[in-house]
């Protein structure tokens, strides 16, 4: 099952366009089916996985509602992340970074999607576009 992903996922990246929304949904998918199966490796490799696809996914602008929708539900789970850091008295800059990031993003690919100005109609000034993201 890794290999194939890696290979997937190296194949997506090279596009102009990458698209880890499948990748992601694969390996929930593996996810499921290992707890189906008792199957603890294969359910740890698939969590390790899942992460480094929201990793990915902060660095990647998204182009469809799917991945737009991924992008939120990764800012959501980082959410959670942060709870638990800031509870143990850890540092949340990274998490705070991250989910910042992902919803910017995910604003852009919504912008992009349905060909809206943000600064025509002035929604840049909640969602300043950085201008190193990866178009």
């Amino acid at each position: 099952m890794t290999q194939i992903m890696v290979n997937k996922f190296r194949a997506d990246v090279s596009s102009r366009q990458p698209d880890i929304f499948p990748i992601f949904a694969e390996t929930v998918a593996k996810i499921d089916e290992a707890d189906a199966d008792g199957c603890e490796v294969t359910r740890h490799i698939g969590y390790a996985t899942v992460d480094a696809i929201l990793d990915a996914a902060v660095d990647i602008v998204p182009r469809d509602i799917e991945n737009i929708l991924h992008r939120i539900g990764c800012a959501n789970h980082l959410l959670d992340t942060m709870y638990d850091y800031a509870h143990r008295g850890l540092d949340i800059d990274d998490v705070t970074k991250k989910i910042s990031v992902l919803m910017q993003s995910a604003a852009k690919g919504l912008a992009d999607a349905y060909e809206i100005d943000m600064r025509a109609t002035r929604l840049d000034f909640y969602l300043p576009q950085r201008t190193d993201q990866q178009n």
